[in-house]
């Protein structure tokens, strides 16, 4: 359980870091937890006030810190090396596109998400990749240490 809630802390931190980040670079002297330019976020804005607004984008950046604490189960069943990467990834871009989307880091239209998307499978490829060589020079230290 605790790893759990530390993973969705840990999401809220990167959500909270990124939304500085881009009010900083986008806001002109304010702070926006959302984009007000996208979907969700001119909903939000609409419909709630800042506070709830804030407390909607604190409990979707949880959400993906979760998402991505669970979908590392696939890494724990007994199953190929393909097979769960394939699960993993299927399970974390379905569930990242949703909550993307709530968290109003973009317009709903298809030019964006394709854009989402994009970066989505590039950060994943060079994450996926990294973690592979370290996995396969882990197996090779473990076999010379067996001879």
């Amino acid at each position: 359980m605790k790893k759990y809630i530390l993973s969705g802390a840990l999401g809220v931190t990167i959500g909270t870091t990124i939304s500085l980040l881009m009010s900083a670079i986008f806001g002109k002297g304010v702070y926006l937890p959302v984009n007000p330019l996208s979907t969700m976020g001119s909903y939000y804005h609409a419909h709630f006030t800042p506070v709830a607004v804030m407390a909607i984008a604190v409990v979707i950046w949880f959400a993906i810190g979760l998402l991505f604490e669970v979908a590392d189960l696939c890494f724990k069943q007994n199953w190929s090396l393909l097979q769960m990467s394939v699960t993993h990834f299927i399970l974390t871009s379905i569930g990242f596109t949703g909550l993307g989307i709530l968290a109003g880091w973009f317009p709903l239209d298809l030019a964006h998400l394709l854009f989402f998307w994009a970066i989505y499978l590039a950060l994943y490829g060079l994450l996926y990749w990294i973690n592979y060589e370290k996995m396969k020079r882990e197996a090779l230290e473990i076999n010379k240490s067996l001879h």
